[in-house]
């Protein structure tokens, strides 16, 4: 039987805006299950960066219960859900975020030295995954000398780095023309089926949408599978 990763029950989410109360989720009812593909869609403003801040245990002011694992979200410390969240939780986002001054291998090892303090580890870790993402030439060139497609597979082998049980990625092929972002996508697609680990990923592009093995949208605050 699969194990459930992500269990959701009876979420709200509200925003303060001039006084008053915006609601953006109500009442959602949402689980996944470990080595599931799920894609979000729905128009802008919906939620769907919301939901993935709150699934990434970035948010964690809503009403309602998560469970993450075996933890429940509700209960849990901030330095608790730090160490999880860098264990447990790989980000993939639209505008890279990768730390100018630092290489590719520096990028790519640093979320596994926070977490193991070993650098010829994390450096050995790191050197792994980006001959595996095709980037070995660049595995000292700084960011800038980059091109985007380039930047979006270090910004993937960062995220794959500690093996996290789950992926989350926010539009990650919006930053990119249509060529590359298909190459990326199907890449981006294959490392985590390999690895059988779980993505939710946002996208308004239905074809993208449509690859995975589930597909919900947001709308009228609520989640709807597709």
């Amino acid at each position: 039987m699969t194990e459930k990763l992500i269990s959701i029950n009876n979420l709200s989410k509200e925003f303060l805006v001039n006084k008053n109360k915006t609601c953006i989720l109500k009442n959602i009812n949402f689980s996944i299950l470990k080595g599931d593909i799920i894609s979000i869609s729905g128009p802008s403003g919906s939620g769907k960066s919301t939901f993935l801040n709150i699934l990434g245990l970035l948010d964690s002011v809503f009403d309602g219960t998560y469970d993450f694992l075996d933890f429940n979200v509700n209960l849990l410390k901030n330095n608790e859900k730090n160490i999880i969240r860098n264990k447990s939780i790989g980000f993939v986002h639209q505008f890279f975020y990768l730390i100018p001054e630092l290489t590719v291998l520096e990028n790519v090892s640093l979320p596994n030295l926070i977490l193991n303090n070993q650098m010829r580890k994390s450096n050995d870790l790191a050197k792994e995954i980006i001959v595996n993402c095709g980037l070995e030439n660049r595995m000292h060139s700084k960011p800038i000398y980059l091109s985007g497609g380039e930047q979006q597979r270090v910004a993937i082998a960062r995220a794959l780095i500690n093996n996290p049980e789950l992926i989350i990625a926010d539009e990650m092929t919006g930053n990119l023309d249509e060529k590359t972002a298909d190459s990326v996508f199907e890449f981006f697609l294959d490392k985590i089926s390999s690895n059988n680990q779980t993505l939710i990923y946002v996208t308004h592009n239905q074809k993208y949408a449509k690859k995975a093995n589930t597909a919900f949208e947001i709308s009228n605050n609520q989640i709807h599978k597709i």
